[in-house]
């Protein structure tokens, strides 16, 4: 329990793949807040995640979601096309706001969003890759100083998921068909989190060059992508990522390597070491770790919103990491 106010009331837009890891982390709040409402286009979807989360309301269309019950707050969970009128319906009604990432498809998008809803409510964008465990302490050790002025930085994340698998199916389409549709796939779906990522360890960056590629009829989207950033001392950083990599499992974890003056830290999967003046390795289990980035983005969330404090994820925290996206695609010529 985060304090002694009365639980915040939440109302959760969408009740696809994703939403199950949301209503996990409320659920994992306690008495800090309630899940009191939840809409879905597809009526069925939604009762299934009331039935199985106590939801008392099953809204019959976006208005009742956020005009049946007296709601404090508004967990968007639902298609990055629907974003925009998720945020702008529920900051017309002074509801503060958690929004899965990207605010919206495009940076353009995205900064004509934050500045129609100014400061009428209180706005975060949900990008939990950084509240990933391992990723707390590789952030932990920079600040404490041990591993140094980071002089390069490579992080790549290699799946076969966008591969028939024997039955003819390709996974990463099972998981989320929603992708297949996608005219920018693999940078701003999947990269969009390694960027945050590197840019929240590292400190600012900008893209130098990157290279994109289209390999899957399945998709419409490039499948395949590698983009060099460097940061503000001139640091090398390397980003990259494709879902057609023959041999790989279907759902990877990321491979992460920050060279300092004093340390390395690297991170394979979730065996993360740091090596150099001081030597640690911890191990940490994938699921556990998984689901604990969705409970530390929404327990961060009801944290600040209780103490007034500024998100980490704040919408100008996260135009950062969409720029980064849009010239990724600009330097890959994909910007049409």
């Amino acid at each position: 329990m985060i304090d002694s106010a009365p639980p915040l009331r939440v109302a959760l837009a969408g009740a696809g793949m994703i939403s199950l890891h949301h209503l996990i982390a409320w659920r994992n709040l306690g008495d800090a807040a309630r899940v009191v409402a939840i809409y879905d286009p597809d009526p069925a979807a939604a009762h299934r995640r009331a039935e199985a989360f106590g939801i008392a309301c099953v809204a019959a269309d976006p208005a009742a979601l956020l005009e049946q019950e007296r709601i404090d707050a508004l967990d968007i969970a639902s298609p990055r096309e629907t974003h925009a009128f998720w945020v702008e319906a529920a900051a017309a009604r002074g509801i503060d706001i958690l929004c899965q990432k990207p605010l919206t498809p495009t940076l353009a998008q995205s900064m004509a969003l934050v500045q129609a809803v100014g400061g009428k409510v209180r706005l975060m964008v949900h990008e939990n890759w950084r509240f990933r465990p391992w990723y707390r302490a590789i952030k932990r050790w920079i600040e404490a100083g041990e591993i140094g002025e980071i002089l390069l930085g490579q992080m790549a994340m290699f799946t076969s998921g966008m591969l028939p698998d024997p039955t003819g199916a390709c996974p990463a389409l099972v998981r989320q068909p929603f992708m297949a549709h996608e005219p920018r796939l693999m940078i701003a779906e999947s990269l969009i989190h390694q960027l945050d990522v590197v840019r929240w360890l590292i400190g600012p960056l900008r893209v130098v060059g990157a290279r994109a590629l289209h390999t899957q009829d399945t998709v419409r989207g490039e499948t395949l992508a590698t983009i060099l950033l460097e940061s503000a001392s001139g640091a090398p950083v390397v980003v990259s990522g494709t879902s057609v990599a023959p041999g790989y499992p279907a759902r990877a974890l990321d491979r992460l390597e920050l060279i300092g003056r004093t340390a390395s830290a690297v991170l394979d999967g979730t065996a993360l070491r740091l090596q150099g003046a001081r030597h640690e390795a911890i191990n940490f289990e994938h699921e556990q770790g998984y689901q604990a980035s969705f409970d530390g983005v929404i327990a961060h969330f009801v944290a600040c919103l209780r103490s007034g404090a500024a998100f980490e994820t704040d919408p100008t925290d996260n135009l950062e990491t969409l720029r980064l996206v849009e010239h990724a695609y600009w330097a890959a010529g994909l910007h049409g």
